[in-house]
């Protein structure tokens, strides 16, 4: 996740923040605001609203789908993602470039089709395999920078024939903050959980989606980003890009930091103004055997809409839906291991976004604003 201060050493002592969110929460719990408990509005109505629509039905085999999501498959990616080797992930950077080929290469094995600039030269000059180089969007993250980095993305086009040209965004940002000061003896800082949590989840989502019969009606974009670290630098450029169709997104869901805290709460930050949380809610009061409620923003005063991969979706009238389990006393340090994530608990809430994922892109009406 990006943070507003360009320094670890600057900026609120993040434990501050992490003990502040926690009693924020508390708070919330004392006031009953917890969402998904019950209650279909703030006067603990819970008769249903004939006016709502119903989800949509389920896919035959959507059960086998989420299957595939598995803690076990979790861990192993982010032990790719977040190991020593990667050094980091800093934008740009060559171990950058390697975590990006394991993804360009895991949604090419997962069948998906490749949506990225596929500039050939580029890639045979940055050592990307030639199968893989489609799925690869390459950028300058900032004017200083003398070489180029990438996104990686790719498409699952959509079963309706009319639906399939609108698009459910699902992205995670893959970098972090590279080598910095030792700690320990320690100078990798792995970004365990920011974010090689939510990178592997939409590995896992895609993987899911890939293996269904018959996708949703509409497409479904799964979009790895870089540069996220450095000011949501890969984002900002995806969607003022060629390989974006911004004017046909319905829907953006961001993952970033979902593997700590809560085991049973997600915090879902959006607008305010649209109903994307509403229709995330009842899905996920539709698959309690998921134990995984949706928390209205716990933390208002940390601005969190606008500090991650979804910000840069909002100017264009897309409905956007953040889900972290907010931050720790590992954040944006070396101490951001694998081994400290809880992937039972991030393989339920991925399979989670699964079925809100399915409800966006297959429902009658896509999420959308209030009047």
């Amino acid at each position: 996740m990006w943070k507003i201060h360009d320094s670890p050493a600057e900026g609120r002592d993040r434990s501050t923040v992490a003990t502040a969110a926690m009693l924020a929460l508390v708070a919330l719990l004392g006031t009953l605001t917890l969402a998904g408990c019950g209650s279909d509005g703030p006067t603990g109505d819970d008769t249903p609203d004939p006016e709502t629509p119903v989800l949509a039905d389920p896919p035959p085999d959507g059960a086998a789908a989420v299957a595939t999501i598995t803690a076990t498959d979790l861990a192993t990616r982010v032990g790719v993602i977040a190991h020593d080797s990667m050094m980091g992930r800093w934008t740009p950077s060559p171990e950058l470039l390697k975590a990006a080929g394991y993804l360009a290469a895991e949604l090419d094995r997962l069948g998906l089709q490749p949506d990225g600039s596929n500039e050939q030269a580029e890639c045979v000059a940055r050592d990307i395999a030639d199968e893989h180089c489609p799925y690869v969007q390459w950028f300058f993250a900032a004017l200083e920078d003398t070489v180029r980095t990438l996104n990686v993305i790719a498409r699952l086009p959509g079963s309706d024939p009319v639906l399939r040209n609108e698009y459910l965004v699902i992205g995670a940002h893959f970098d972090h903050v590279g080598i910095r000061t030792p700690v320990a003896g320690d100078s990798i800082y792995n970004g365990a959980d920011d974010n090689g949590s939510g990178t592997s989840a939409v590995l896992e989502l895609a993987e899911a989606f890939a293996s269904l019969d018959s996708p949703p009606a509409r497409s479904i974009l799964f979009v790895l980003f870089s540069g996220e670290e450095r000011g949501l630098l890969g984002s900002r450029y995806y969607v003022g890009s060629p390989e974006a169709p911004m004017g046909h997104v319905m829907a953006m869901i961001n993952l970033d930091m979902i593997g700590r805290n809560w085991t049973d709460t997600v915090a879902a930050i959006y607008q305010l103004d649209s109903d994307i949380f509403e229709r995330a809610d009842r899905v996920a009061d539709a698959h309690p055997e998921l134990n995984m409620n949706l928390l209205t923003d716990p933390w208002p005063g940390e601005n969190l809409v606008n500090r991650s991969d979804q910000a840069p979706f909002i100017p264009y009238g897309v409905p956007v839906l953040f889900l972290t389990s907010g931050l720790h006393e590992d954040y944006h340090r070396a101490t951001d291991e694998a081994d400290r994530l809880d992937y039972e608990k991030t393989a339920r809430l991925a399979r989670l976004v699964f079925w809100i994922g399915w409800e966006f892109a297959e429902a009658t009406e896509p999420p959308g604003f209030y009047p």
